[in-house]
């Protein structure tokens, strides 16, 4: 091979393998975000910055938003965000939905329903799609009731690993008529996507005790029974399930609630 024809292959090697660890490196980041956020906006900071552009250099950017979000500098995350909405492409939708999702935190609630209710027809079949809707639903219902601002506030803090200076804002929300039943089951969902499961059993059980007839009270047995199985405790655990089937057979849950059922059973008759 002629030199010039080596130099031409060796450069094309070189960027190669550079773009793949940009790629790489983005993807180490977004598993470092949920324990080290710092670290996180350190590698993706790197990843923007780099003279080599790709398909990597917007989602870097769009994690690197949240990563500042975070971090607490909420400005920077929605000047990240706005840009990549400016910009367009594939990650456009995510940006429009964190913005609008930035304005619930920030409790600008009639903004957050705005930007949310359009962007709920941009595109039904979008990954985040029931994000907006749910996000949007949660806007419209709670509305009227004071207590969303310390809903959007604890969930803001819980985001950024904040639990302890988030539990002053669920302790108000158990006195909201409107939002306890279901604070508590976000609360205890959290609690367990933490592996703080004993905190999350507790806060199941108190549910159930409170709202024994709630509109939440099928999604609370669920939970608290995958936390049984999880321990290992599986009778606990199809006691639960079987719990919430004889007492709400018609809720929309219902269905999944028998499949666990059949699924333990089984399990316990193969066992």
């Amino acid at each position: 091979m002629k030199i010039p024809a080596l130099i031409c292959t060796l450069g094309l090697w070189s960027a190669t393998v550079a773009a793949a660890d940009l790629q790489a490196q983005v993807e180490q980041a977004r598993l470092l975000l949920e324990h080290d956020a710092q670290a996180a906006c350190t590698a993706l900071q790197a990843v923007v910055e780099a003279p080599q552009r790709g398909p990597w250099t917007k989602p870097a950017r769009l994690l690197l938003a949240e990563c500042n979000l975070r971090l607490g500098d909420l400005d920077r995350a929605d000047r990240l965000w706005a840009d990549l909405e400016k910009r367009g492409g594939p990650t456009a939708y995510a940006a429009r939905y964190h913005r609008a999702e930035l304005l619930y935190f920030r409790g600008d609630f009639a903004a957050a329903t705005a930007a949310l209710a359009a962007l709920a027809t941009a595109d039904p079949s979008h990954v985040l799609a029931n994000d907006v809707l749910a996000l949007l639903a949660v806007c419209e219902e709670y509305a009227a009731s004071a207590g969303l601002a310390d809903l959007s506030r604890a969930q803001l803090l819980e985001r950024q690993g904040q639990s302890e200076a988030a539990d002053a804002h669920w302790a108000a929300l158990e006195e909201d008529a409107s939002l306890v039943e279901w604070s508590l089951l976000l609360r205890a969902e959290l609690r367990a996507q933490q592996d703080r499961l004993d905190e999350a059993m507790i806060l199941y059980q108190r549910q159930i005790a409170r709202f024994p007839q709630g509109e939440h009270i099928v999604a609370a047995h669920l939970g608290l029974a995958a936390l049984y199985e999880r321990q290992g405790a599986i009778e606990q655990a199809l006691k639960t399930y079987e719990t919430a089937l004889l007492q709400h057979p018609h809720d929309a849950r219902a269905p999944e609630a028998r499949l666990h059922i059949e699924r333990l059973r089984h399990l316990r008759e193969s066992g």
